[in-house]
């Protein structure tokens, strides 16, 4: 009973990770990485912005780069994450899992560890899905999937649009932006690294003396 209305509650997820997961499975297929590994990315990291950026940055940022990057990219979930301590207690694979779409999900039921671990494990199970369909797709038909890697400014993009039109503050927006041009015009190496961290320092410092 709790895992059908957990699948009932998931599958407009399941839409939205689908077509995301699929298109990664193909980018990082072209992009020259092996299969298991793209598959591996889904299991193990699980995190559709990050594995995005991951693929295009790897072969370009040292380990510490791309720790830095990583821990950055999803600090938001640190933030959020702190209200589920007493519901995911004692559940390493929960707090794993506990995605943007998860918590938007949970926040809506009541504590039930059955349901939230059918939540958790349905919408990685779609991830993990779509991807393997995507790297199959691509190995089997051949051509060209041009333009198909400006999916991940297309996913930032819709984050950027999304956020604004909840929030209406472009302060994030112009932070970004100044960021961005200052770290290029010292042309600081690993930009979008030092470009995070700056815009970070930023809110530290308008926060604490607003």
């Amino acid at each position: 009973m709790k895992f059908k209305e957990a699948l009932r509650d998931t599958f407009p997820i399941f839409i939205s990770y689908f077509a995301l997961s699929f298109s990664f499975g193909i980018v990082a297929l072209k992009m020259g990485m092996e299969p298991y590994l793209i598959v591996l990315m889904s299991i193990i990291i699980y995190s559709g912005s990050l594995q995005f950026l991951l693929i295009t940055i790897y072969k370009k940022l040292s380990l510490i780069d791309i720790f830095l990057t990583s821990f950055l990219l999803n600090f938001r979930q640190f933030f959020y994450s702190l209200t589920f301590l007493e519901r995911y207690k004692n559940s390493f694979y929960k707090i794993f899992a506990l995605t943007d779409e998860t918590y938007a999900v949970l926040t809506h039921k009541k504590e039930d560890p059955k349901y939230d671990l059918y939540v958790s494990i349905l919408n990685q199970s779609y991830w993990v899905f779509g991807t393997i369909c995507g790297v199959v797709f691509a190995k089997m038909v051949n051509f060209e999937l041009k333009g198909l890697d400006f999916i991940l400014v297309c996913l930032f993009v819709v984050i950027l649009v999304e956020n604004f039109l909840k929030s209406k503050n472009l302060f994030p927006f112009l932070l970004g932006v100044f960021s961005f041009i200052v770290i290029y015009a010292l042309q600081i190496p690993n930009i979008l690294l030092f470009a995070i961290l700056l815009a970070l320092i930023i809110m530290i410092i308008r926060y604490k003396y607003a």
